[in-house]
């Protein structure tokens, strides 16, 4: 989610060019000396690092990492010990040179996968174990020990079992290089045949980058590749009456949201369709006014868009700031900044909460749209559903406007850490981090240690039937549904 970035925005597992960095000579002391800058920069800047890990349980997991980089000084075991405690939009940005020296030299999974309900699935038509078919371990490591072994570096806000496996099933060879084996030649894999329910082994060779690369792109899993594409996507389905609009992201402004969002509806309701269905799958996040915007389109009533953000300090930490073109911040950039917090949030019991002069703009009384459906509605949430994606999906349980299909969403139902971020490139290792710096609640500030709850979850023997048809899963379910 974001409303306002400071000095631009950096993206998980994406690399960057940086300065002459010998990655090589790095050595322990230079590790540890960035991730005590790291530490000390976090508990700076970000609203509550210790939300959902205890500083303790932190320190603890930290310095079982830092023995094992003592042993071997590397980037892979520099990353393993980063500390991450729960937060989806705090977000690491590797140097060029991590490409070059580790990366390129890693051996990677043979295939991409998926994983559902702590089970993974080969997601890959290989012609050597069968598309779809249960994996049961690897190198004889049970998934689930590997599955729990990844999840304390991936997940969202909270430790979401569906966001953790929804990255896992974007980046298995990736995760499992950077934080099992780098340089596995040989994988001994266990699975299960479908036909004859008998556990297999079979040895497969690792594949390099670039294969692991083509092989991806080969993935059954998602079915919906044209709509993954566009950031907002009609498609329609005449005989049924039934329209589905894909909505990836909320990062848009409001005029050019609006066409799309207006051209869809006018079209389901000029045909007479019966029934929409809303898919923010695969929605990240973005402005939440945005989706207002998109919830206003079905319902018949004004409702509450009210959010609001809260920040643990309004002076900004300078070593190591980085500007939007990767230059060290200046004075005016910084004085700039702290202004903008300074004018915008009060300070109440230690917390500072955004005043009225934040929320200028924000329409708190939202009418519905002229163009709005009123008939049934359907959304599909997963694990990719986050941050001002999530708060759609609250609005529309909120309000009882239909029917939640999928997975619980990969953000928390009513808390994210977003809106501000400040973003830092560690001396060392050239690392960059993205923190926000502030704690976003929708509307309700208790807090939960959940996401939003589907009414509906399609059962997993059923899910993985309808992806060896090659159906989209969840499109298919409420075509079916409503065929009933």
């Amino acid at each position: 989610m974001k409303t306002k970035i400071l000095f631009g925005t950096l993206l998980l597992i994406q690399f960057s060019f940086s300065q002459e960095l010998e990655i090589n000579e790095l050595t322990y002391d230079d590790y540890f000396s960035d991730l005590q800058v790291l530490n000390k920069t976090i508990e700076a800047q970000h609203p509550n690092p210790y939300k959902y890990v205890s500083k303790e349980e932190q320190q603890k997991k930290q310095r079982i990492a830092l023995n094992r980089l003592k042993k071997e000084p590397s980037y892979p075991k520099f990353l393993q010990a980063l500390n991450r405690f729960g937060d989806g939009h705090l977000q690491y940005d590797f140097p060029e040179e991590f490409i070059d020296n580790s990366i390129m030299k890693f051996s990677f999974f043979p295939f991409p996968v998926l994983v559902r309900e702590g089970k993974m699935f080969v997601n890959y038509k290989n012609g050597v174990i069968p598309f779809g078919n249960q994996i049961s371990s690897i190198q004889g490591t049970s998934i689930k020990s590997i599955l729990k072994k990844i999840n304390e570096h991936v997940h969202g806000d909270g430790y979401i079992n569906s966001h953790t496996e929804e990255q896992v099933s974007l980046n298995f060879p990736f995760l499992y290089s950077y934080f099992m084996h780098t340089k596995t030649t040989i994988f001994s894999i266990e699975y299960i045949d479908d036909i004859t329910g008998l556990k297999k082994t079979i040895q497969i060779p690792a594949i390099d980058y670039y294969e692991n690369y083509r092989r991806n792109r080969l993935a059954i899993h998602p079915v919906n590749q044209l709509e993954i594409a566009e950031n907002i996507h009609g498609r329609y389905y005449p005989s049924k009456k039934t329209g589905v609009l894909t909505v990836n992201s909320f990062d848009s402004n409001e005029a050019s949201a609006y066409k799309s969002y207006s051209k869809f509806f006018k079209t389901i309701n000029i045909e007479g369709y019966q029934t929409v269905i809303i898919d923010i799958r695969n929605n990240t996040g973005g402005d939440p006014n945005i989706a207002a915007l998109l919830f206003s389109f079905i319902v018949d009533q004004n409702f509450k868009n009210i959010f609001n953000y809260r920040v643990s300090s309004i002076k900004v930490n300078s070593e190591n700031l980085m500007n939007d073109y990767g230059n060290p911040a200046g004075e005016n950039e910084i004085e700039e900044f702290e202004n903008f917090l300074y004018q915008r949030f009060n300070l109440n019991e230690n917390i500072y909460i955004g005043n009225d002069r934040l929320k200028e703009g924000v329409l708190e009384n939202f009418p519905p749209d002229k163009d709005n459906f009123k008939g049934e509605v359907y959304v599909i949430t997963g694990g990719q559903t986050f941050s001002a994606a999530v708060y759609f999906a609250k609005l529309f349980k909120k309000y009882k406007r239909g029917t939640v299909i999928g997975l619980e969403t990969g953000g928390n139902e009513n808390t994210t850490f977003a809106g501000y971020f400040l973003n830092y490139k560690l001396p060392k290792t050239k690392l960059k981090v993205r923190i926000p710096i502030a704690e976003l609640y929708f509307d309700d500030i208790s807090d939960t240690n959940h996401g939003v709850l589907p009414d509906r979850i399609i059962p997993l023997s059923q899910y993985i039937n309808y992806l060896k048809q090659e159906k989209d899963p969840e499109i298919q379910y409420i075509l079916d549904l409503k065929a009933k």
